[in-house]
């Protein structure tokens, strides 16, 4: 009975507060598992901006990948894309940060797929490029469910590790794509190994990102709030999975969709529904708006 009365009471203290960003993920979080977004989620965006606060889609993916969905919210202001390497001012047209990796440390993530079964994927200046004979089979990488997205917004090219590796080109993010979990965590230990000089993280079943050193979804979160002149209490973080771990821990109220790994749960305040039942519009309702949602 304590302890229930204990968690109302910080129930409602999350509420009080006056918090002025709702940053959101998107896989697992605002999408749900079609990769749509509901309309209840669309609706309670659209409150939060027309209420004067600031949504911001806190996502691993390219700019180029948003784009069609940032079309639907032509108010939103800020875009923490690519992890955070990729910061972007929407209404002014232009990124307020691009960080980009070292090309020794690209070199070194090529050596680790030569002779092995593994599909390459870079960013590039918001931009989404793969190589043309891998773009087709996403299902081979376990990614079968985006292969439409991927159809759609990544450019094929015929060697995207050479385009990589150009004088000038900046690639924010690779991501490495496996046939299976065993060979990501070979892919990992072989990188730990080596030293490589970049934030790894695991996503999706079989994914592994890869990006500048200490470059976080909490690092670009924190480059918004810098702009906005606010500090990252004043940031809900919402998110499902561990490469949002690092903007959970760093924001004023972190929340766990009800689909969330055990990982990301331990290190939230509260949980919502899953991203199946709207748990999105339920935390902006809930604790961004301040009302019954």
């Amino acid at each position: 009975m304590e302890e229930i009365k204990r968690n109302s009471e910080m129930e409602r203290e999350y509420r009080n507060r006056a918090y002025q960003v709702a940053a959101l993920d998107m896989d697992g979080t605002v999408l749900n598992d079609k990769k749509k977004m509901d309309e209840d989620t669309r609706r309670a965006i659209h409150e939060a901006l027309a209420a004067g606060k600031e949504v911001v889609f806190c996502t691993g993916r390219s700019y180029a990948e948003m784009e069609e969905t940032l079309r639907e919210f032509p108010d939103m202001h800020y875009l923490c894309g690519e992890s955070g390497a990729l910061v972007y001012d929407l209404r002014a047209g232009r990124p307020i940060r691009i960080v980009s990796m070292e090309k020794n440390v690209i070199s070194q993530l090529w050596k680790v797929t030569e002779g092995r079964d593994i599909m390459v994927q870079i960013f590039s200046e918001g931009a989404s490029l793969g190589n043309r004979e891998q773009l087709g089979r996403m299902a081979h990488y376990q990614m079968g469910v985006y292969q439409e997205a991927f159809d759609r917004v990544c450019t094929p090219v015929e060697d995207v590790k050479a385009l990589a590796l150009e004088p000038g080109r900046s690639v924010e993010k690779v991501n490495l794509y496996h046939t299976s979990p065993a060979e990501r965590e070979k892919t990992w230990k072989m990188l730990s190994r080596m030293g490589i000089k970049t934030t790894m993280v695991y996503s999706e079943i079989s994914s592994l990102e890869c990006s500048a050193l200490g470059l976080s979804k909490a690092s670009g979160l924190g480059a918004i709030c810098e702009v906005m002149g606010i500090t990252m209490d004043q940031v809900i973080m919402v998110g499902d999975a561990d490469n949002d771990l690092e903007a959970l821990r760093a924001s004023g109220l972190a929340v766990a969709m009800g689909n969330a790994n055990e990982n990301v749960k331990k290190v939230c305040q509260v949980q919502v529904a899953d991203n199946n039942h709207n748990g999105c519009a339920q935390a902006i309702r809930r604790y961004l708006l301040r009302r019954e949602g």
